[in-house]
């Protein structure tokens, strides 16, 4: 078996012309700096520490690698980064020039790692190993297959001179050397090692101050099982498998005599014992004192009976001490080291507090699950439950955007003893929820109303509805022959007289403006939008307040114009009711919004009376009640309920959605049908 060939390279190193030393390194990587750990060390001030690298792969590749440090490396006066170089090259860094002056292969001894040992290592590298076995064909002397010495040289020799010396059929069998192994020497005459090409590295670069324990477990030289215990902890060996004991390493039970045994026991204090196990044999090294058997360990009394294994010794093992323990063949080695260093990128868990993050986490999804499922339901009401429909109906409104109050702003009526005389200023916006003015059945557009009645008219007024009921009622002809009553063709309002008189030529219930006198499109109100009866306002006329049209002022305009007047109402001071007003309402189902607010708006008396009991208490009460019911399929209201109120009265909240109860609605297409229908409250002057 041929020894693994390396190339020695013998560099010659020059300061100032003058020759400072020779070295000849055999390393396939060659370390060239200033550290004292370089394979190739270069003492200059502007070399680095690490300043280049020599890969070496056969006596005619070999490459130069420069670190990229200043100044730099040159190779025959170029700088380089990488290159190949051979033999009487020249390398300059800094002011020290370096000369390859040849590169030649060499033989070494001991061939590749045997396959079917990976934990194989020098002796040197092993605290615990044995010493290698003698080999009888090493040494030259006790060399029975050692040849004579090197006859003179004949050109039929095998001798390294004659190149065809391996193909002369007359050459002599070529000697083995001294550190090759011959191909037909016996399995277990020699052993396989690990050939040191390198410095040592430093235990501070693959160590932590952390504590450790090494157990290794061999059958006479080959190693069978490795392990590192960080933190330290016991270790068992035996073929016991349960739920409460296991082994770390398996051993049958004829070899160690018991179902368990422990090697290595420690405690939560961190101090380890080795187990001295019956018919053990061995030696063991304690920290600064002389090795001793484990013999003479049991009988100087440094040792105590093992608790956990009957006939079995337990003694300390302080830290860097060291224990091999031989039972029949079955070698337990035991050392106290230091921990190895993390490798970076490695991910490393602390098994030991598994079950305290488990239990800690459990405790806190138990607490959080059992929070959600006793969290009492938010904004809880006395109202009763509600089916599914529903609750869905009502998480879709909730879901929806926020309602928004439908405030009305009202024009702030002004009491004037000294009326002017603008175009305009008699009028005055109506009481009653606005409603655009017009006649509902017609579909003419683009009209004003009209009273008629002489131009020059001092006192233009209209009738009440109460009139126009009874021309429906008992007929133009009984009307007209009573004398009384207002014209059907005119606008009517809750407030006017008995019989109607304007100034314009012809009556007509149209808008509130128009190019021309006629009929238009509208509720049948006072105002200019909107559903009511009223103009929105708190007089008694028709208009806009700054803008008017008729009223009761005491100004002389005609009513038709623009100005910038105002009215005086009749009497400097009017006591006014309570105001109960319509908000936004929300309506989810198949009813339109409007016959639902008509039918509610003729139940405005129920509402205002629970109001005014109210008032009765605080005079300054105000405030938004919304009521949320259901619309049965019969048309009848269900499930009644406060829809988020800010009345601070709850007397009249609860009043209000009693009050809802006896309503009746037209019965709806496809279902039920959610409402939620603010009113609010505020109180006369």
């Amino acid at each position: 078996m041929e020894g693994k060939q390396k190339v020695a390279l013998t560099f010659a190193l020059y300061q100032n012309e003058a020759l400072v030393r020779r070295e000849t390194v055999t390393q396939d990587i060659v370390k060239v700096g200033k550290d004292p750990k370089s394979h190739l060390r270069v003492d200059d001030e502007l070399a680095s520490r690490m300043h280049a690298v020599i890969e070496v792969a056969s006596p005619e590749d070999i490459t130069l690698i420069d670190l990229g440090n200043e100044p730099g490396t040159l190779v025959n006066g170029a700088r380089v980064n990488k290159v190949k170089i051979k033999a009487n090259d020249q390398l300059q860094i800094g002011g020290t020039k370096i000369v390859l002056e040849k590169a030649e292969p060499v033989a070494v001894a001991g061939g590749a790692a045997k396959p079917g040992n990976p934990f194989a290592a020098a002796p040197a590298a092993n605290p615990f190993g044995a010493a290698p076995a003698a080999n009888p064909f090493a040494a030259a002397g006790g060399n029975p297959f050692a040849g004579a010495p090197a006859a003179a040289p004949s050109p039929f020799g095998g001798g390294g001179g004659d190149p065809f010396g391996m193909n002369n059929p007359f050459a002599q069998p070529k000697a083995p050397s001294h550190d090759e192994v011959p191909h037909d020497a016996p399995e277990g005459s020699y052993t396989y090692q690990l050939v040191k090409s390198g410095p040592d590295v430093p235990s501070e670069e693959i160590e932590s101050p952390s504590a450790s324990v090494e157990v290794m477990v061999m059958w006479d030289q080959m190693i069978l099982h490795v392990s590192h215990l960080t933190p330290p902890r016991s270790f068992y060996v035996g073929e016991e498998e349960s739920k409460n004991f296991k082994c770390d390493y398996f051993v049958p039970q004829e070899k160690i005599g018991t179902t368990r045994a422990p090697i290595v026991l420690a405690d939560k204090g961190g101090s380890v014992s080795v187990v001295l196990l019956p018919r053990a044999k061995g030696t063991i090294e304690l920290a600064g004192q002389p090795k001793m058997t484990v013999q003479q360990a049991i009988d100087s009394g440094k040792t105590q009976p093992c608790s956990e294994l009957s006939g079995a010794f337990q003694i300390a093992l302080p830290p860097g001490s060291k224990a091999r323990v031989d039972v029949d063949g079955l070698i337990f080695q035991v050392s106290t080291v230091n921990a190895g260093r993390v490798v970076a990128g490695h991910l490393q868990f602390e098994t030991q507090n598994f079950m305290y993050h488990g239990l800690s986490m459990a405790v806190h999804l138990g607490l959080l699950a059992a929070m959600a499922f006793f969290m009492p339901p938010l904004g809880a009401t006395d109202e009763d439950g509600i089916s599914d429909d529903q609750k869905f109906m009502i998480q879709q409104f909730l879901a929806s955007a926020a309602e928004k109050e439908m405030e009305e702003k009202e024009t702030e009526q002004v009491a004037d003893n000294a009326a002017d005389n603008k175009e305009g200023g008699t009028g005055t916006r109506a009481k009653g929820e606005e409603g655009s003015m017009g006649n509902p059945n017609t579909k003419s557009s683009g009209n004003r109303y009209g009273v008629q009645g002489p131009q020059d008219n001092p006192d233009p007024h209209i009738a009440r509805q109460a009139a126009l009921r009874d021309a429906a009622e008992f007929g133009m002809i009984g009307l007209l022959n009573s004398g009384a009553g207002g014209d059907p063709n005119a606008p009517t309002a809750p407030w006017g007289r008995d019989d109607s008189l304007g100034n314009d030529a012809l009556s007509a219930r149209g808008n509130m403006w128009g190019d021309n006198i006629g009929d238009s499109f509208g509720a049948g109100g006072l105002g200019l939008s909107g559903i009511g009866e009223g103009g929105g306002g708190r007089g008694e006329g028709i208009g806009l307040g700054s803008i008017g049209t008729i009223g009761h002022g005491a100004g002389t305009g005609t009513g038709q114009g623009f100005g910038s007047g105002h009215g005086r109402l009749s009497g400097s001071h009017r006591t006014k009711p309570p105001q109960v007003r319509m908000g936004a309402t929300s309506v989810s189902g198949r009813l339109p919004p409007e016959v639902i607010q008509r039918i509610v708006r003729q139940n405005f008396g129920r509402f205002r009376l629970c109001y005014e009991n109210g008032l009765r208490n605080n005079p300054n009460l105000q405030g938004r009640v919304a009521v949320r019911f259901v619309i049965g399929r019969d048309g009848a209201v269900s499930n009644v309920g406060n829809g988020g109120s800010d009345m601070p009265d709850g007397g009249v909240v609860s009043c209000v959605v009693r009050a809802f109860y006896g309503l009746s609605f037209p019965q709806p297409e496809g279902g039920i049908v959610t409402v939620v229908y603010p009113i609010m409250f505020s109180p006369g002057g």
